[in-house]
């Protein structure tokens, strides 16, 4: 497969921060549309090609993640030595050269994994902040049977949502910065649709709201947003303002909430789903299925549908969900920026005080 230039050079970038840096783990940052996924597997490959020996455990923190980045590996080199370890998939295989995993399949079983060179992780700004976690257990149980074991971290999005740096923090995991992939860039060569965006009259008000961990308590935001009135002004200028967009998403605060946006939407004639960490796993693939083939144009989101999920159809984002997260706000943003036949851009309506906070 022939990479795109900037990925070519992002990778050439990394094997050279690893000639300057004897030790360390660096990052890269990649962009929502980069194709992290394409550039991990183009690493396997030439690694495994250029030293044979490598051995590569590819770690990511959900199912879904898993398929799509063993899907492009398997479409770039259909005879990857690659196995998967994610009992979410139904598999727990192990002997191969590149081992694609979900954390929480394998963080403990480092002792069963033998050699490892290179533990690639796919949105590494999930890592927990200290010295604990499942992927911090994984790396300090792997770096005792491999000294030399070296963790690139991937993701569009190296900050946390205090806006401090992966690279900054306390007892950071990540050493440095190799390779950057900036959405100004992807914008420019026409990798990435444009965002576009129309005033709303209906705004959820967040004064009062209090915060933890960043960002607002959902309790007390869900109390200011899941009101009836807001609701139904709300789903009634999503219906006029996107009315020449094809595949929606809707941001909620809780189960609930998205529950009434969906009774909204569905008496407005709209055919709709939620989806939310609770939902059963065969509905929530059956309700994506359906996105991805126009069955339904909308989908209600409750805390998911924000990192990995990957419809480029998707031409309008609404937010019923106010935040102040800087990371939450790129990657529910990012949703809406990967290329499709037939979009030029993708709207997003605010009806929170979001992009004003923001930007």
């Amino acid at each position: 497969m022939i990479l795109r230039p900037y990925q070519r050079q992002a990778i050439d970038s990394l094997y050279a921060w690893f000639q300057r840096h004897p030790e360390g783990n660096p990052l890269v940052a990649a962009a929502v549309g980069a194709g992290k996924s394409v550039m991990i597997a183009a690493l396997c490959q030439e690694a495994i090609s250029q030293w044979p020996e490598t051995r590569i455990v590819m770690c990511v923190p959900s199912k879904e993640l898993c398929e799509q980045n063993l899907a492009k590996l398997l479409a770039i080199w259909p005879e990857a030595p690659a196995s998967v370890y994610s009992a979410a998939m139904g598999r727990k295989e192990l002997g191969t050269a590149i081992v694609y995993a979900t954390i929480g399949s394998i963080y403990k079983i480092a002792h069963q994994l033998g050699r490892v060179d290179l533990l690639l992780i796919d949105e590494c700004h999930l890592l927990g902040e200290r010295e604990t976690g499942m992927y911090r257990t994984l790396i300090s149980d792997l770096s005792g049977y491999c000294p030399d074991l070296r963790c690139v971290g991937w993701s569009g999005t190296i900050f946390r949502g205090n806006g401090i740096y992966l690279t900054d923090q306390e007892a950071p995991l990540f050493h440095g910065t190799a390779a950057s992939v900036t959405m100004r860039h992807l914008l420019d060569t026409g990798y990435l649709a444009p965002l576009t965006t129309q005033a709303t009259a209906t705004k959820i008000a967040t004064e009062g709201v209090g915060m933890r961990s960043g960002d607002y308590i959902v309790s007390q935001l869900a109390a200011v947003s899941d009101q009836a009135h807001l609701v139904a002004s709300a789903c009634q200028e999503i219906v006029t303002l996107a009315a020449e967009r094809k595949r929606w998403l809707v941001f909620a605060v809780t189960v609930e909430h998205a529950q009434h946006i969906q009774q909204a939407l569905s008496d407005l004639g709209i055919a709709c789903a939620v989806v939310s960490g609770v939902t059963r796993k065969t509905e929530r693939a059956q309700s994506i299925a359906d996105f991805r083939s126009g069955q339904l144009r909308a989908l209600i989101s409750v805390a998911c549908l924000t990192t990995g999920f990957d419809v480029p159809e998707v031409d309008c984002l609404a937010l019923l969900r106010a935040t102040k997260s800087p990371v939450l706000y790129t990657q529910i943003l990012g949703r809406g920026m990967r290329i499709a036949p037939g979009k030029d851009s993708c709207l997003v309506l605010d009806f929170t005080d979001t992009i004003a906070s923001l930007g």
